[in-house]
């Protein structure tokens, strides 16, 4: 069994400081079955270790269709032909920079396609908007909502559903906000991504699983790690926070001092460790 994790990166110091996490955490949990492969910018791609597998793709979300809108980039680079090769892997995770994995991760292998959990439909307007714009794309909607950002299944299926999602964003995006943002928690440009990721599952996947205690679990747990294989950095002010950790508040605190064991130590852990071994910096 070969895995892939993909990941996309542009040359900014938060996504790489975050994506030196990702690293770090696949390197001490010692997954030889893993290949980490990274699309990214052709700078920010040269602060890349060399035991990735790298891919120089520029950013589609500068081009003016997709209006500046950024989180487009990490699928973007699975639907492009030039990660075709990834159809090779027999599993593929498409994932955020701003993640983790922990020693669960090795003997994590679903039965069927499964995503993390989302948190993007709140009322009956946004889960409607979906299953009307699934229908005029040709699309069917199985009724799946609150999909999460990370995919795991086998790779020519997330690279096909990629490739729709792609397809549904550009819709959404020049057709569906022509009079603003919207406003969130309801119908809002801000999470078109999570959008399309729905209706492109719904569309292709017969047997969805979403399971947000697997995937994209959150990094403020007191839970075991050997509970939670992919844990997502959500947005809070609780350790473990990502904005912490980039203002440097938990700069004072040893290695030695936190418990590998449950969740938002073992982030921690990790992020400390790859800040002192300077990946991605």
């Amino acid at each position: 069994m070969k895995r892939a994790l993909v990941v996309y990166v542009e040359d900014k110091p938060s996504l790489l400081m975050q994506f030196g996490w990702l690293y770090t955490s696949l390197k001490y949990i010692e997954a030889d079955d893993t290949d980490l492969v990274v699309f990214g910018t052709k700078n920010a791609l040269k602060k890349i270790p060399d035991d990735c597998i790298k891919i120089e793709q520029s950013p589609i979300s500068y081009n003016k269709e997709w209006q500046n809108y950024h989180y487009i980039n990490s699928i973007a680079c699975v639907a492009d032909d030039s990660a075709a090769f990834l159809n090779q892997y027999d599993l593929l995770l498409r994932t955020d920079v701003d993640t983790f994995l922990t020693p669960a991760w090795k003997d994590f292998f679903p039965d069927y396609y499964t995503v993390g959990g989302g948190g993007y439909v709140n009322d009956s307007e946004v889960s409607g908007n979906l299953k009307t714009i699934a229908q005029k794309l040709g699309y069917r909607h199985q009724g799946h909502h609150n999909i999460g950002s990370t995919h795991y299944g086998w790779a020519p299926l997330v690279r096909n559903v990629c490739i729709h999602s792609l397809a549904a964003a550009k819709y959404i995006i020049n057709n569906e906000f022509s009079n603003g943002y919207g406003i969130w928690p309801g119908w809002y440009k801000g999470v078109v991504s999570m959008y399309s990721n729905e209706i492109a599952v719904n569309h292709l996947v017969d047997k969805v699983i979403i399971d947000g205690n697997k995937l994209d679990y959150f990094s403020t747990s007191s839970e075991s790690t050997l509970d939670h294989p992919h844990i997502h950095c959500w947005h809070t002010a609780e350790m473990f926070s990502k904005f912490a950790f980039e203002l440097g508040y938990y700069d004072h605190i040893k290695l030695e001092e936190l418990d590998q064991s449950i969740v938002k130590d073992y982030c921690l852990f990790i992020a400390l460790k790859a800040k002192q071994e300077r990946i991605g910096l």
